[in-house]
């Protein structure tokens, strides 16, 4: 979308060392003064919204990971409209089946005499035609997670040097629940969620942290109403990576693989490819923009 932030000083002068590589988006209910340090980000040109739906403010970029869920309550009549019923469904069923799958593809040290196929026998995920949900294209599959033998040389060299990566790549990563309103990993948040409900349906959706920058963190204040859970811990140490526990041998798109398969125990899925989206959105709204700029309801927040 368009950044309608301003990106001029005072003196009509564009500003320069602007921040692009990351987005922040706040609940419907959010007010930035109380969420955001609000001269940082305005200096950095960082680019807010508010989105239609509930829920708390999150710092998104190239590694955020997104899922929707768009309920019929008629189809789902064991899913109560409501937002902690809704988590618990999509904890419960979906998102916990696939980290147990997920954290098959981890071998722990008792596992050496299995091989690289982990403690299921499974090294990957492939898929037949088009891919997780909304997909580039046809016949794409998660990549392969690395041999024993590669992570050893990984290790012995630079190229693989972060010792969250390598440490906790052969031990058994902490269970995945839902504590309080987050997805957390042991003590420590993975993804936050947020629900808008109407009459008749819900949309639930979700991003979960594969990877991001400290910096980039910085630009939230800590909040006044926050869970109990965290305390006043900050983002670092109140957060956690995936790729801290996953990426020594899985890739952020085997994530999409196992949510996929959770999904495929529970609903018949039809497949679509990001080009007949886009097409949808062309013909029935004059595309994504076209349809930000008119009846969207998640809006450019000017600091």
């Amino acid at each position: 979308t368009n950044n309608n932030n301003n990106d001029t000083d005072a003196y009509g002068h564009e500003k320069y060392g602007l921040n692009r590589s990351c987005a922040i988006i706040m609940g419907i209910g959010g007010k930035p003064h109380r969420l955001i340090d609000i001269q940082s980000a305005k200096n950095d040109g960082i680019l807010v919204l508010k989105r239609f739906s509930g829920g708390g403010t999150v710092v998104v970029d190239h590694s955020s990971l997104w899922t929707t869920f768009i309920g019929r309550t008629d189809i789902l009549p064991h899913v109560k409209p409501y937002p902690r019923e809704i988590m618990e469904w999509s904890a419960n069923v979906i998102f916990g089946p696939a980290f147990d799958r997920w954290n098959g593809e981890i071998p722990s040290d008792d596992d050496a005499s299995v091989g690289s196929s982990g403690r299921n026998g499974r090294r990957t995920l492939a898929f037949e035609g088009k891919s997780r949900g909304i997909s580039g294209g046809v016949g794409e599959s998660s990549a392969l997670p690395p041999s024993e033998e590669e992570v050893r040389r990984r290790r012995s060299t630079s190229e693989d040097p972060s010792p969250s990566t390598t440490t906790s790549a052969t031990a058994a990563p902490p269970t995945f629940r839902l504590r309080e309103n987050d997805y957390v990993l042991g003590e420590r948040k993975i993804g936050g969620n947020a629900q808008s409900i109407v009459s008749g349906g819900f949309l639930h959706h979700t991003s979960f942290l594969w990877d991001w920058d400290p910096a980039n963190m910085d630009y939230l204040t800590l909040p006044e109403k926050r869970p109990d859970y965290r305390g006043d811990r900050g983002h670092d140490e109140f957060l956690v990576k995936l790729k801290d526990h996953y990426g020594g041998y899985s890739g952020k798109n085997s994530f999409f693989g196992h949510v996929k398969h959770a999904t495929e125990e529970s609903f018949e899925l039809e497949e679509v490819a990001l080009k007949e989206v886009m097409e949808i959105a062309n013909e029935r709204f004059g595309g994504l923009q076209g349809w930000f700029d008119g009846k969207c309801r998640t809006k450019v927040v000017k600091l």
